[in-house]
């Protein structure tokens, strides 16, 4: 059997979409078209994307980003501390844009291990050419933890976990039937308090207001203690370019909410949810319209991300297990590699 090869590139455009679509096989938000939107989206965070071959076959690969301003989820004052250090070496993250998954991106079978390995190892390649602080492979399953790791890397914790539903139910009306009576009746009070105060749901394929959009996203933000997306304008901007719909809830002609609901090789997630801070029924009332488009769409599974997990399980959601990361910093595994 012929060692994997490993094959760099520092642009999706430098690889043709079928290649690197026959490495995604299908995951959600993995595509080409997800990475050239993303690199957009992100262009202060340059990419760097891996490949590993088996002779003239794609099966493996990973897409990492040199990430200068991560919003990391720590105090205000250790934030700033972690930001200026950021700015002289930077993260070098394995993750997809802006959705909240891992970008390793490895085959089943007999080769799983050496993709890893290989992958893993170009990595931290990388991780010196580039001259980071710390690499991480973010968003991984606790099973992935236990995957064996080159010498140097330890498991974290890293974040709340996101919530996901798979879609089970032929329509909306008939996901409604099969929840139980009292659920049923409180999605119909939630939509009809929505309306009584005055709200006004619309759709849209691109932000027509993105100024207006990021105070109320920032509202949230402020609400949860988490630092601001800062590629949330990016994507805000750039909206147009993927499969999505931005929803919008106007009161007196007013934005008063926000959210969108972005789509990749089957899969939907919702994020920008941004609100003003007293708006009854307007949180519930973007949820559900978030639900209805998956349903219009025909997506396999929805992802509603972290928070709010008493309303997200009253929908059905479950959390997910991708919280986690194996990481490793500068100067760890070259001492790692000797012991």
């Amino acid at each position: 059997m012929a060692k994997l090869k490993v094959e760099v590139f520092h642009s999706i455009h430098d690889i043709k979409p079928d290649i690197w679509n026959r490495i995604a096989a299908g995951r959600g938000f993995q595509s080409h078209a997800w990475y050239v939107f993303g690199e957009r989206a992100m262009a202060d965070s340059p990419a760097t994307y891996l490949i590993a071959w088996d002779g003239k076959t794609p099966i493996g690969g990973a897409a990492l980003f040199r990430v200068t301003n991560e919003p990391l989820p720590l105090p205000s004052i250790a934030r700033n501390f972690m930001a200026s250090i950021l700015k002289h070496r930077p993260l070098l993250v394995c993750r997809s844009p802006l959705a909240d998954t891992s970008a390793l991106l490895l085959p089943g079978g007999d080769r799983h291990d050496e993709a890893l390995a290989v992958l893993s190892q170009a990595a931290q390649d990388e991780f010196k050419k580039q001259r980071c602080s710390f690499l991480v492979f973010d968003y991984l399953l606790t099973e992935q933890l236990r995957y064996p790791w080159p010498p140097g890397y330890e498991p974290v914790t890293v974040s709340e976990p996101g919530t996901f539903m798979p879609m089970e139910w032929e329509s909306f009306d008939a996901y409604l039937e099969s929840g139980n009576k009292k659920d049923h009746q409180h999605y119909k009070k939630s939509v009809k308090e929505a309306e009584e105060n005055g709200l006004v749901l619309s759709k849209h394929r691109t932000v027509s207001d993105v100024e207006a959009a990021l105070t109320l996203i920032k509202h949230v933000s402020i609400w949860h203690g988490s630092a601001p997306n800062p590629w949330m304008r990016g994507l805000l901007e750039n909206f147009s370019m993927i499969d999505g719909t931005w929803l919008e809830l106007r009161k007196d002609s007013k934005l008063v909410g926000c959210g969108a609901v972005v789509r990749d090789n089957n899969f939907q997630l919702a994020t920008a949810l941004g609100l003003e801070d007293d708006v009854p029924g307007g949180y519930f009332y973007l949820l559900c319209a978030a639900l209805q488009e998956a349903f219009e769409h025909k997506v396999r599974l929805v992802r509603f991300g972290a928070g709010a997990y008493d309303v997200k399980r009253r929908l059905g959601f479950h959390l997910e297990d991708t919280n986690h990361a194996m990481v490793t910093m500068a100067g760890f595994l070259s001492r790692a590699a000797k012991s």
